[in-house]
C-alpha cells in the first residue's frame, strides 16, 4: 500500500494499539482482583470469542514468592473447559501427581508447578463457557465464602462484556484496515486499462482483503462470443477443467435476470454458489465493468468452514465501485491519447497542405511572369528565322530558340505542380489501361534512364479492369512521374515493380524500386515542390506534381521503405463502376482562308508577336491592350476569331469571352495564359472559349489554332 491507503491504515494500527492496551489494562487488573479475593498462588483469566471452540487465556497472576513456568500446559484446560457445558463453579479439589490416576484429578500444568489445589469459576449461557477464572494453590485454601464466589462470576460478566465490546472492536478496525486497502486501486497505474498488469493488481489485491480466498479475473470486450480467463489465483493446485467451469457459470450469469440470481446490482456482487456447485463453502461473482463494450468480473471463492461475512461481501462491493471508476478513467485516458495522436497527424497533414498551397501559389505568379517572357522571346526568335537563309546567324538563332524553349520546359513543369488546384471534370477510366499504355507504348523520358541502366520494368496484375473517377492525361502525368523516380533511383541493372490490385471499394497502384531507401527525416519533405535529392541536374517537381494529381482524384499517396530494401509509393483510389459510354476526344483541323483575327493581351511583346505570326500566315490582326478596347473593338467591326489572355488588369479573358460570347455565340474564342491551364473546362466551355494555348507558344501551335477553330 501506498499513499492515501497507507496513512489511514497507520491511524487505524495506533487507534487500535491504544483500545488493546487499555482493555489488556483492566483485564490485568480484574485477575489481579480475583486471585487476591480468592488468595490464591496463581490465578487465570479465560475468554472464548464467538465462533472459537476453546477459551483463550487473557490475564494471570500470581504471587510474588511463586515462580510459574510451563504456561503452555494449560492448553488442556482451555480445550476442556472451552468445549464442556460447565455452569456455576466447581469445589475446589485436590490434585494428583500421579498422570495414570483419576485423569480428572491430573493437572499437568499443577504438576509442573507444584500447585495442589485448584478451583474452576465458570460463565456459561447453557452452552459452551463463555469465560473462566481457574485458581491455583500451593497449598489447601482456607474455606471460600459463597459471597466471594458471586463476586467473581460477576466480575466473569463485566470481562465477557468487556471482551465482546474489543471483539466488535477488532472487527470494526479489521474491517476499516482492509477498507483503506481497497483505496489503493485508486492508485493504480492506468495507462493500460486492458492489459494483465491490472488484473494481476485487482487479483492481488482481493486475495489481501478475503485472506484465504481464490480469485478468477475474466474479461471480455466487444465483438468477444465469451469471457477470458485473464488471471487466476488459488493457493491449491487448481482442478482440471476449472476455467472452463467458471467462464460457463459466468455464461450463464451474464444472461441471467438478478431475480434468477441472488444478486445486489447496486453492490455488482452475485452469489453464484449454485453454479459452480463444489467450488468451496460459497462463491460470489464482483461486476467491475467500466461499460457495456468493456466487461471485467472478479469470482471468488472459500474453501473456509463459514461463508463470506457481510463486511467481506461490503468489501467486495468497494472494490467493484473503484476499479470500476479506475477502469473508466483508463479507458477515457487511452481516448484522450488517441483523439490527440488522430489530432497531431491532421494537424501535420493540415501544416503540409497549407505549405504546398503556399508554394503554389507562388509558383504560378513566377510562372506567369516567366511565360510571357519565354513567348516574347521565342515568337522573335521564330520571326527573325522567317527572314533569314542558312549561316551562323541561323544557327545562333536555333539555339536561342532551344534555350528558350528548355526554359519554358521547367516553367511547364512548375506549372504542372499546380494541377492539383484544378478543378477538372472526371469520367470513369480504366486504370488498367492507363498504366499499360504508360509502359508499352506512350514515349517517356524514364525509358530512355532505364535502358541505359540497364532497369527493367515488371508490371503485375490481376485485373482486366480497375475504373476510377479521373482524367487520362493527369493519371499519365502521375505514372510517369512515379516510374521516373523509381527508375531514376533504381541500381544498375535492378528492377521496379509496378502492381495494381483491387479490393472492390479501392484501386491500388504501387511503385517499388530497389534503392537505397527514403530516411526518415526527410520522408515527408519528398513531395515539396523543389526539394530533390539528385545529385544531377533536376527541379524537384516530379514527386509534387505526382502529389497533386493524386489530390485532386481524391486520392491517398504514401512512401515507405520496402521491406526487402528500396522505395515503395502506394496510391489508392476509390473503385467506381464503368461509364456506359466512352469519350472519344478528336482534333478538328480544317482549312481557313484570310481571317480577321482579335488578339487582346496587356503585354505588348505578346500582342506584337502574335500579331505578326498571324500576318505572316496571311491573316489580318487587330490588337487591343485590354478587354475594353477589344469590346469597343467587337461593336465597330466583325471578326472571325478571338484570341485573348486570360489574365488582364481591370477585365479578365474569362469576363472578356463571357461578354463576347453573349453577342456573337458563334463567335470561336482561343485564350492564351501564362498561368498554366488550371481552369475548370465547364466554366470555360459556357463562356465560349474552344480551346486554352499556354505560352510560350509555337508559331505552329497558332497556325493550328487557327485551323482548329475555323475549320468548317
Amino acid at each position: 500500500m501506498t499513499g492515501l491507503s497507507a496513512l489511514i491504515s497507520k491511524y487505524h494500527h495506533i487507534q487500535r494499539s491504544h483500545q488493546l492496551g487499555g482493555i489488556i489494562g483492566q483485564l490485568d487488573k480484574a485477575a489481579h482482583l480475583a486471585s487476591k479475593q480468592l488468595t490464591a498462588d496463581f490465578t487465570a483469566l479465560f475468554y472464548r470469542r464467538c465462533g472459537d471452540d476453546v477459551l483463550i487465556p487473557v490475564a494471570c497472576d500470581h504471587r510474588h514468592n511463586v515462580s510459574i513456568t510451563s504456561l503452555n500446559l494449560l492448553d488442556d484446560q482451555w480445550g476442556r473447559f472451552g468445549r464442556e457445558d460447565s455452569s456455576g463453579a466447581s469445589e475446589v479439589i485436590r490434585l494428583t501427581d500421579d498422570p495414570h490416576g483419576d485423569p480428572t484429578l491430573y493437572d499437568p500444568f499443577a504438576a509442573a508447578n507444584n500447585l495442589t489445589h485448584r478451583q474452576v469459576i465458570v460463565l456459561s449461557d447453557g452452552g459452551p463457557s463463555t469465560a473462566m477464572i481457574t485458581a491455583y494453590w500451593c497449598s489447601k485454601p482456607s474455606e471460600i465464602p459463597p459471597e466471594t464466589t458471586d463476586h467473581l462470576k460477576l466480575l466473569l460478566e463485566l470481562m465477557n462484556s468487556t471482551m465482546s465490546i474489543a471483539d466488535r472492536l477488532y472487527v470494526v478496525n479489521d474491517f476499516s484496515v482492509r477498507m483503506a486497502q481497497v483505496l489503493s486501486v485508486l492508485e493504480m497505474d492506468i495507462n493500460e486499462p486492458s492489459g494483465a498488469g491490472i488484473a494481476s493488481n485487482i487479483t492481488s489485491l482481493t486475495r489481501t482483503l478475503i485472506p484465504g480466498c481464490c480469485v478468477c479475473f475474466l474479461s471480455k470486450d466487444s465483438g468477444d462470443e465469451r469471457f477470458n480467463v485473464v488471471e487466476l489465483a488459488d493457493p491449491n493446485a487448481p482442478p482440471p477443467g476449472l476455467e472452463e467451469r467458471i467462464g460457463e457459470a459466468v455464461q450463464v450469469l451474464d444472461h441471467s435476470s438478478p431475480d434468477e440470481v441472488r444478486h445486489d446490482a447496486e453492490a455488482g456482487v452475485a452469489d453464484i454458489s449454485d453454479l459452480l456447485p463444489g467450488l468451496g463453502t460459497a462463491s460470489v461473482a464482483v461486476d467491475l465493468s467500466p461499460d457495456e463494450d468493456h466487461r471485467r468480473l472478479l469470482v471468488v471463492w472459500t474453501h473456509r468452514p463459514y461463508s463470506f461475512t457481510p463486511n467481506d461481501l461490503e468489501l467486495l462491493s468497494a472494490l467493484a465501485l473503484a476499479t470500476r471508476s479506475v477502469l473508466q478513467y483508463a479507458l477515457q485516458l487511452r481516448h484522450l491519447r488517441e483523439s490527440k495522436r488522430i489530432l497531431e497527424k491532421s494537424s501535420a497533414r493540415m501544416a503540409d497542405t497549407e505549405a504546398l498551397a503556399a508554394l503554389t501559389d507562388m509558383t504560378t505568379g513566377i510562372a506567369h511572369d516567366f511565360n510571357n517572357i519565354m513567348g516574347g522571346i521565342v515568337g522573335r526568335v521564330q520571326l527573325m528565322k522567317l527572314k533569314l537563309d542558312e549561316g551562323p546567324i541561323l544557327s545562333g538563332l536555333n539555339t536561342v530558340e532551344s534555350l528558350a524553349m528548355e526554359g519554358a520546359e521547367t516553367v511547364r513543369r512548375i506549372q504542372e505542380f499546380t494541377r492539383r488546384t484544378r478543378n477538372k471534370k472526371l469520367e470513369p477510366v480504366n486504370l488498367v489501361d492507363i498504366v499499360r499504355s504508360c509502359i508499352d507504348s506512350r514515349p517517356s523520358s524514364w525509358k530512355k534512364i532505364a535502358e541505359a541502366a540497364d532497369v527493367t520494368i515488371k508490371y503485375s496484375h490481376t485485373l482486366d479492369e480497375a475504373y476510377i473517377e479521373g482524367n487520362d492525361d493527369d493519371l499519365l502525368t502521375l505514372l510517369d512521374k512515379l516510374i521516373e523516380n523509381a527508375v531514376e533511383h533504381s541500381p544498375e541493372g535492378s528492377c521496379v515493380a509496378i502492381n495494381l490490385e483491387s479490393d472492390g471499394q479501392r484501386v491500388v497502384l504501387t511503385v517499388a524500386d530497389r534503392g537505397d531507401g527514403i530516411p526518415d527525416d526527410i520522408r515527408k519533405k519528398v513531395f515539396y515542390p523543389f526539394f530533390t535529392t539528385k545529385a544531377k541536374r533536376g527541379a524537384g517537381l516530379g514527386l509534387a506534381i505526382a502529389h497533386g494529381v493524386v489530390i485532386s482524384h481524391g486520392g491517398k499517396i504514401e512512401v515507405d521503405n520496402g521491406a526487402e530494401g528500396g522505395t515503395v509509393f502506394k496510391v489508392s483510389f476509390m473503385a467506381v463502376d464503368r461509364a456506359d459510354e466512352e469519350s472519344d476526344i478528336t482534333n478538328r483541323i480544317g482549312q481557313s482562308d484570310r481571317l480577321r483575327i482579335l488578339v487582346v493581351d496587356d503585354d505588348e511583346q505578346i500582342r506584337e508577336v502574335l500579331s505578326d505570326m498571324l500576318t505572316i500566315d496571311g491573316h489580318s490582326a487587330t490588337a487591343c491592350a485590354d478587354g475594353y478596347q477589344a469590346l469597343e473593338a467587337v461593336d465597330e467591326q466583325s471578326f472571325d476569331l478571338i484570341i485573348t489572355d486570360l489574365g488582364m488588369p481591370g477585365m479578365s479573358g474569362l469576363d472578356l469571352a463571357a461578354v463576347v460570347h453573349g453577342k456573337f455565340p458563334e463567335l470561336p474564342i482561343a485564350m492564351i495564359t501564362g498561368w498554366g491551364t488550371q481552369l475548370d473546362e465547364e466554366d470555360v466551355s459556357l463562356k465560349g472559349i474552344k480551346t486554352v494555348l499556354p505560352k510560350p507558344f509555337h508559331l505552329k501551335d497558332v497556325k493550328a489554332l487557327v485551323r482548329e477553330l475555323t475549320a468548317p
